[in-house]
């Protein structure tokens, strides 16, 4: 390759003949300050081309560190994500779990008060029993035992349409 960059600068091809005549033959001296010429331009062109591969490779590193750099932001963004996920998800189960509790306390509150109304009617309930007897007694020694029959039968039903009206009243 340097032969063939050379010989335009020594201005004459080999073997060549130009009008007839035998080129002169330049001197040693022109010849010799040619190729030196010509391989100093030779080594400035490989020095270009190796500054080039370097300024290249570095430019290459620069890229792969900043495709790296982003690579570990997108996994950075990726971990926080899942780690935001992971804690909503935790905190809508902890809200979940305390709203079944509330629900539940509030269910045993609502059971309680209602117990506490069947135990109420069955003592107000026992309490008119009583008294129903008190009076029922106080019936018979006023009237006598035939009173008596159809009494008790007036009031067993008295007693059994009350309690149709109360059992009917709660459904």
């Amino acid at each position: 390759m340097v032969l063939l960059l050379i010989l335009p600068l020594i201005g004459a091809a080999p073997n060549s003949v130009v009008d007839g005549s035998v080129p002169e033959s330049p001197s040693p001296r022109d010849v010799g300050l040619k190729l030196r010429e010509a391989l100093k331009q030779q080594l400035v062109i490989i020095h270009e081309r190796v500054e080039a591969k370097k300024m290249a490779k570095l430019a290459l590193a620069e890229v792969r560190q900043l495709l790296a750099k982003e690579e570990e932001e997108k996994e950075l963004d990726l971990g926080r994500k899942e780690i935001t996920a992971r804690v909503k998800e935790r905190v809508a189960s902890r809200l979940k779990e305390e709203e079944e509790k509330m629900e539940k306390e509030e269910m045993e509150k609502a059971l309680e008060k209602v117990q506490k109304e069947k135990a109420e009617e069955k003592e107000e309930e026992t309490k008119d029993k009583g008294r129903e007897k008190k009076s029922k007694k106080r019936r018979e020694k006023v009237l006598g035992n035939e009173d008596k029959v159809k009494l008790t039968l007036k009031e067993k039903w008295k007693k059994i349409r009350a309690e149709k009206s109360v059992k009917g009243g709660k459904k």
